[in-house]
């Protein structure tokens, strides 16, 4: 029991020895506490550390979620959907009453057309039954992307419509909107 017994050192912050036990005092080592003002930056920063990579990350994320959202508003030019319907792209606003949409030959019997241009779906679930229903998806207000096999499709969570608009498969909870439309003469019109 005649030991001696040494003072321990505190370390400073920031540094940390895993040891068993108490550390010895060093006599070459001189007590300092770090020192701040409001004008100096944060560690992390001085060091380019973790908090700048962490913040760089979430803004590449967050632009990254904004062009996946912007991918799915549409585009320019027109496809053609599986059942040979013609789905034309544009980010035109909805249309109103009286726009023509297209012939009666680009909705196929037992499949649909998307105008994207007036934002409409017009499906022809039997011969010379038409069917207006909006192309925006009640989910989250993307613009569907295709029908086919006699379903309509929004690209960005999968939902899945009929061609009268029901739920076919969600996350959408609740039908298209309807839209009226005519035809007459061969085109098919907003009315």
């Amino acid at each position: 029991m005649g030991g001696s017994s040494r003072a321990r050192v505190p370390e400073p912050p920031g540094r940390h020895h895993h040891t068993a036990g108490p550390r010895p005092a060093s006599p070459r080592r001189a007590m300092t506490l770090p020192t701040t003002s409001s004008t100096d930056p944060e560690p992390a920063q001085r060091a380019g550390g973790p908090a700048l990579g962490r913040r760089a990350m979430i803004a590449g994320a967050g632009v990254a979620a904004i062009g996946a959202v912007a991918a799915c508003g549409g585009g320019s030019g027109s496809t053609t959907t599986d059942n040979g319907g013609q789905a034309q792209s544009g980010d035109a606003p909805q249309g109103s009453p009286g726009t023509v949409l297209g012939p009666e030959s680009a909705v196929p019997v037992g499949g649909g057309a998307i105008f994207a241009d007036a934002q409409v779906v017009v499906t022809q679930p039997q011969q010379g039954t038409f069917t207006g229903l909006s192309a925006i998806c009640p989910h989250q207000g993307c613009t569907v992307s295709q029908v086919t096999d006699g379903q309509i499709v929004c690209p960005c969570h999968n939902s899945r419509f009929s061609l009268d608009g029901a739920v076919l498969d969600g996350p959408a909870q609740r039908p298209l909107d309807p839209r009226q439309v005519t035809v007459a003469d061969g085109s098919i019109t907003l009315s």
